[in-house]
């Protein structure tokens, strides 16, 4: 597997948010997004069996990058960690679907759509362990107030994310992202991690 990084820290956005975890982040992405905060240029070679070495704590975020893009050292991997009883995330930008019984095996899915990507809510809004996240920001790959206006009302209100985007402390449209969800009646995160210069 491709893997950019693994680090213990804190969830710091999501429905996760303040929880410890083991990160594993993998590199590779089949979308090219402007502000990624994944090096895609140099990374480890593991097999899913050497990343159980590296794993502390009960909880394991699989992020990016994009995860689904090694869907059979991801799938290989999250048996691994099922069998040994940890409780499992992933972060997936939606373009890519894991296999059912692999999302069964997964305590939370986040799903955070690019705008223009080509992503299936229906099918994704059919499990309960999948949560949306929508970042809000001036990107060409973040989301408008125009745009998830249209959209959040086909999802469950109830495990929608509005985040902010941003890379300081500031968080520039982090008002407007609160404002916006108590408007839409959905959930507001924030960046814990980017405010308190961590990672």
């Amino acid at each position: 597997m491709h893997i950019a990084e693994i680090f213990y820290s804190i969830q710091g956005e999501g429905p996760a948010m303040g929880r410890p975890a083991t990160f594993v982040r993998m590199a590779g992405c089949n979308l090219q997004c402007e502000g990624c905060d994944t090096v895609h240029v140099a990374w480890r070679d593991l097999l899913p069996e050497d990343i159980l070495k590296e794993i502390a704590g009960e909880r394991v975020v699989i992020t990016g990058g994009e995860p689904t893009m090694q869907m059979k050292e991801l799938s290989r991997l999250i048996d691994l960690l099922y069998d040994w009883g940890k409780e499992i995330h992933i972060e997936t930008n939606g373009t890519n679907a894991p296999k059912d019984e692999d999302i069964k095996k997964l305590r939370c899915i986040v799903v955070s759509p690019k705008r223009g990507s080509d992503v299936d809510f229906a099918f994704w809004s059919s499990y309960r362990n999948v949560h949306f996240k929508f970042v809000l920001g001036l990107r060409p790959w973040c989301w408008t107030a125009v745009h998830l206006k249209e959209i959040l009302p086909r999802l469950p209100k109830s495990r929608v994310w509005i985040m902010p985007f941003g890379a300081d402390a500031e968080l520039k449209c982090a008002g407007e992202a609160w404002d916006l969800a108590l408007l839409l009646d959905v959930n507001y995160s924030d960046r814990l991690h980017i405010r308190l210069g961590r990672r």
